[in-house]
């Protein structure tokens, strides 16, 4: 219990309530639900762990907490596949107004949605350049992983204009006075910078000579994505244990907060338990060369 205790504590307080929450949306007016609620919430923040000021405990290494982080955090895979699923909903509804505009006014109509489209269009340029860094980070804490290896290849003949087209839309007010960085030393003439062509299959975006298609773009990021995900499920422990099983320490200050200990902060008992975890750690098939068979979708090696 005390060995969990930061990532239970750390839950306790959004379960209890979470538990309130989902009461009062499944019966607003029955207040002896919302008690049972209150009263399990309560219960279960009296079982939290209280650390005191000086008392040591132990948690996984840096690399191993950026690992845990890099796969179920706001920015990881599944974090941005929702994001992305936002925004090509809305993208499809834009395509489908579009097309669907009929009448005296359907110019005027098709002229509101290709500004939304832009805007949604471009919104998928960044989530895509987005996923591409997260891809990269991964393969570089799996060693250079060649299959994430590969499917980012893939991906970059996909989307080859999308880094280009997304650093043009960070820097638009470079742009629309002919200074981007893409302008160099060239008199480009202030004006409109992304030109959109809206057709029955897809929304392209396009400005100073390169383009993309936007729905093939999110096919791409989708593609990418189920190669990578293959490759971190199958290499979990290599990095939620980036470092084998190994420990950071840390104290709890006088506010409530902790702090990693350096190592030469280590009481002589930590040094011993930190060497029997590290011979122990040997004794083992290192997470790296494990086998993990192939992607069921491209069939490379996980």
């Amino acid at each position: 219990m005390h060995g969990n205790s930061g990532f239970l504590n750390a839950w306790v307080d959004d379960f209890a309530d979470m538990a309130i929450q989902i009461a009062k949306d499944i019966a607003p007016q029955d207040s002896h639900l919302v008690a049972i609620a209150v009263d399990a919430g309560n219960q279960l923040r009296e079982q939290k762990l209280v650390h005191e000021p000086g008392e040591i405990v132990f948690l996984p290494t840096r690399a191993s907490r950026e690992g845990s982080e890099r796969l179920k955090g706001e920015a990881s895979m599944d974090a941005l596949l929702r994001e992305l699923a936002v925004h090509e909903r809305r993208l499809l509804a834009d395509l489908k107004n579009f097309n669907n505009a009929t009448g005296a006014k359907a110019w005027n109509k098709r002229f509101r949605v290709q500004f939304v489209a832009r805007v949604d269009g471009l919104a998928i340029i960044n989530c895509a350049r987005r996923m591409e860094r997260i891809a990269r980070d991964l393969q570089k804490r799996l060693n250079g992983n060649p299959h994430i290896m590969a499917a980012l290849q893939v991906f970059r003949q996909r989307t080859s204009h999308v880094t280009d087209l997304r650093n043009i839309a960070e820097h638009l007010d470079e742009y629309v006075v002919g200074g981007g960085k893409i302008d160099g030393a060239a008199q480009t003439e202030p004006g409109e910078v992304f030109d959109i062509l809206i057709d029955q299959e897809d929304v392209v975006l396009a400005a100073r000579g390169r383009s993309a298609r936007i729905l093939d773009v999110a096919s791409a990021v989708r593609d990418l994505c189920q190669c990578v995900q293959r490759t971190t499920e199958a290499r979990f422990m290599e990095l939620t244990w980036a470092d084998g099983v190994d420990f950071d320490y840390a104290i709890i200050e006088q506010d409530g907060t902790s702090r990693i200990l350096r190592e030469d902060e280590y009481p002589p008992g930590l040094l011993g338990a930190k060497a029997a975890t590290a011979q122990a750690s040997k004794s083992g098939i290192p997470f790296s060369q494990q086998v993990r068979g192939n992607c069921t979708d491209c069939g490379s090696p996980l």
